[in-house]
């Protein structure tokens, strides 16, 4: 017969965890360490596994979540909400961590394409042109980490953020700088406002996208990857 303990919702086997009626008897102190130790990792996994997959239980909505950094998730692999600590660890231990993931965006500027990417006056122009007044505010595409924010030849004044899918954006030719380099920002934030700074022919934001080797890719392009229409 073998041994086992049921509770409200689940049963375990006590031979899944590699104890018999002879071990349980010849050493109760090395049972019980085992039962601690091997049960909670057990469950643990598979409630990671399930959270993964967008089977997330009830019980696990019931406890608070200890805060932790927010992770780069693959696309269309959501974090489930409000788990227990032991299984947020869990489930980050087991997502896939090179994969960057493609979170919520939002547009860089509201205003006015003046100049797409690609050919212009003879050279390549790397990004976008949005036109506003001086003063309209500027934000963050998606969560990210500033790189740089200051003076910068031909633009006056950027703003670089890594973004959340490891591409660099540029805002160029802004007035007003609200963020330093080294600081966390969020999709949405207000990170600057628009100006006429360098070389410029009239109040426009100057939007690039970089691939991770430093290249421009069109901008536009990624934006409506993202679900956003500059």
């Amino acid at each position: 017969m073998s041994l086992h303990r049921t509770t409200a919702d689940n049963t375990v086997t006590l031979a899944d965890l590699g104890i018999t009626s002879q071990t349980r008897e010849a050493g109760r102190h090395r049972v019980a360490t085992s039962r601690r130790t091997a049960m909670p990792a057990r469950i643990g996994a598979v409630a990671a596994f399930a959270g993964a997959i967008g089977l997330a239980t009830a019980t696990a909505s019931e406890a608070a979540a200890k805060p932790t950094a927010p992770l780069a998730l693959p696309q269309g692999v959501e974090m489930p909400k409000n788990l227990p600590p032991e299984l947020d660890t869990a489930l980050r231990d087991l997502l896939p961590q090179t994969d960057l993931g493609q979170g919520h965006a939002v547009k860089p500027v509201n205003g006015t394409v003046t100049s797409t990417y690609g050919a212009r006056w003879g050279t390549n122009h790397d990004g976008i042109d949005i036109a506003n007044n001086t003063g309209t505010p500027v934000y963050a595409v998606t969560d990210g980490k500033v790189l740089e924010a200051g003076p910068a030849s031909g633009y006056g004044q950027w703003i670089r953020v890594r973004q959340d899918d490891g591409t660099t954006a540029v805002f160029g030719h802004v007035e007003q700088i609200f963020v330093h380099a080294g600081e966390k920002v969020n999709a949405g934030e207000k990170i600057g406002t628009v100006g006429n700074r360098g070389n410029s022919t009239g109040p426009h934001l100057h939007y690039e996208v970089q691939n991770s080797a430093g290249t421009p890719i069109n901008p536009h392009a990624w934006l409506k990857k993202r679900g956003v229409q500059p």
